[in-house]
C-alpha cells in the first residue's frame, strides 16, 4: 500500500466539501500549517538591487544583498526541516475524517439506490435494451423509468467517484473490480457454502457487470435486480477485503474439487478458508 501524499489529502478535503461533508477545524488547522511551512521553503531570493553610481557605495549595497540572499537561504533551509512533519499533521488529520466523512454518505447511497430499485421494476428485463440508444422511447413507462434512473445512475457515480477520492489519503482501494467492491459484497464464504457449491451461482454476477462497464444505468440496474451481493459502501481498506473474498472462494472451491472424498472435501475447504 502506497503512502499518502499531501495531495491525496487535499483530493480528499475537497471531495468532502463538494459533498458538503463536514470537515473538522483540526484538519483546516493542519492544511494552513502545512501550506505556510511550504510557502516558507519556497521564499523567493529578493530583487537584486540597482549598482550605485559610485564605488563607494557599491560595496555596502552589495554586502546588504548578501545578507538578504543569505537570509533567503537559511530560511528556505530552515523551513525544509519541518517539511515532513507539517505534511504528515495535514495527511494524518485529514485520514481520521475520513470514516466519518464515508458514514455520510451512506444515506445518499442509500437513496439513490432506491430510486434505481424502483425504477428497475419498470424497466425491461434484458439489460442489454436499457441503454438510451435501444430503449422503447415510444413505451412512457420505460422512458419514465430510465430518465429516473438514468438520473440516480448519474449522481451515484459522482458520489462514488467523491468516495474514491476521500479514501485516497487512508491508502486508497486497489484490488480487482475495486469499482464494484467500493459499493457491494459478497457474503464471508463458509465450509458449507462451498460444499454446496454456492460460488457457482455467485461468480456469474461479476462477468454480467463487467460487461456492462460502458452501460452506467444498465450496470446500476443489473446490481439492484441481482441477489448475490449486497450493496454498501466500504469503508477504507475493505474495498481490499471485499476483492480478497473472491479469491478466498475460489481458492475453497479449488480444494473442494481437488478432494478425493466429502470428509477429505470438508478438511480441505476449512484449510483454504483459515489461510
Amino acid at each position: 500500500m502506497s503512502r499518502a501524499s499531501v495531495n491525496d489529502a487535499e483530493k480528499a478535503v475537497r471531495a468532502a466539501e463538494r459533498r458538503k461533508l463536514p470537515v473538522p477545524e483540526d484538519v483546516y488547522e493542519a492544511r494552513r500549517l502545512q501550506t505556510a511551512v511550504l510557502d516558507t521553503a519556497r521564499t523567493p531570493d529578493p530583487e537584486r538591487p540597482a549598482l550605485p553610481a559610485t564605488a563607494a557605495e557599491a560595496a555596502a549595497v552589495i554586502r546588504q544583498h548578501a545578507e538578504e540572499l543569505r537570509l533567503a537561504d537559511v530560511t528556505r533551509r530552515a523551513a525544509d526541516l519541518f517539511t515532513e512533519e507539517a505534511d504528515q499533521r495535514f495527511i494524518s488529520a485529514t485520514k481520521d475524517a475520513v470514516p466519518k466523512w464515508i458514514g455520510g454518505l451512506v444515506a445518499e447511497f442509500t437513496t439513490l439506490v432506491g430510486v434505481v430499485a424502483k425504477a428497475a421494476a419498470k424497466l425491461p428485463d434484458d439489460p442489454s435494451l436499457i441503454e438510451a440508444s435501444r430503449l422503447d422511447w415510444n413505451n412512457p413507462v420505460h422512458s419514465t423509468a430510465y430518465t429516473k434512473a438514468e438520473g440516480a445512475a448519474a449522481l451515484l457515480e459522482q458520489l462514488v467517484n467523491d468516495r474514491a477520492d476521500i479514501v485516497s489519503v487512508a491508502g486508497g482501494d486497489g484490488g480487482r473490480d475495486n469499482a464494484l467492491f467500493a459499493v457491494a459484497h459478497f457474503p464471508q464464504p463458509t465450509v458449507q457454502a462451498v460444499m454446496n457449491g454456492d460460488w457457482q451461482s455467485m461468480a456469474p454476477v461479476l462477468h454480467d457487470w463487467r460487461d456492462l462497464r460502458q452501460q452506467p444505468v444498465a450496470r446500476w440496474v443489473y446490481l439492484v435486480r441481482q441477489d448475490q451481493l449486497t450493496l454498501s459502501l466500504a469503508t477504507p481498506g475493505e474495498v481490499r477485503e471485499r476483492s480478497s473474498q473472491v479469491e478466498l472462494w475460489r481458492n475453497a472451491g479449488h480444494a473442494h474439487r481437488s478432494a478425493l472424498s466429502p470428509r477429505t472435501a470438508e478438511a480441505y475447504v476449512a484449510q483454504a478458508l483459515s489461510a
